[in-house]
């Protein structure tokens, strides 16, 4: 009765403790498996829908700044790139929406202008999109930063990216697709 009590004891302790222990390794762990899974189903929809895409990343600051990259990919390649910043507040702060939002800087780039600007996400495939999320962003120390993985409807790479613990404005690291779509 002693070793039965004891026994359940020392369950109940490792579960506690168990419990107590999920840490953000724990989170980043399902970050990982959510990566790999989506990863596959990447491979899977490429095969099936072609190398030929356009997708945009966007950034945003809580000032109200923000920009937005279109990569286009072309059979596995990157073939145009297009960049827009903008604000949607005037010098007087005041309000002006997306429609009437002060474009700051912009340009567009061919295959054969593709990199000479500095502004905006890199021209890089998806496929390089999810190398980069691996070995820049999920590998980052769960302890000391908020990491996040998410897909979009088509289980595709949508957010990847990390925000440092304790900061307060303007420091998430990674990517963000707001828009993904098959060319034909």
């Amino acid at each position: 009765m002693k070793n039965k009590l004891f026994s359940q004891l020392l369950l109940i302790s490792l579960l506690i403790v168990n419990v107590s222990c999920d840490t953000d390794d724990a989170s980043n762990s399902q970050n990982i498996k959510a990566y790999n899974t989506s990863l596959e189903t990447w491979k899977h929809l490429k095969l099936i829908s072609g190398a030929s895409y356009v997708y945009e990343i966007s950034t945003t600051s809580f000032s109200g700044y923000k920009s937005t990259t279109q990569i286009t990919v072309q059979n596995d390649k990157v073939v145009s790139r297009t960049y827009e910043s903008y604000s949607i507040y005037d010098e007087n702060n005041t309000y002006l929406g997306y429609e009437n939002r002060l474009i700051t800087s912009s340009y567009t780039e061919s295959s054969e202008t593709l990199g000479t600007n500095t502004d905006g996400a890199s021209p890089l495939t998806i496929d390089e999109l999810y190398d980069t999320c691996l070995s820049d962003y999920l590998s980052v120390d769960p302890d000391t930063n908020t990491i996040t993985f998410n897909v979009n409807d088509f289980n595709i790479i949508s957010d990847c990216y990390y925000i440092p613990d304790g900061c307060q404005d303007d420091c998430t690291f990674g990517i963000t697709i707001t828009n993904f779509k098959w060319l034909d």
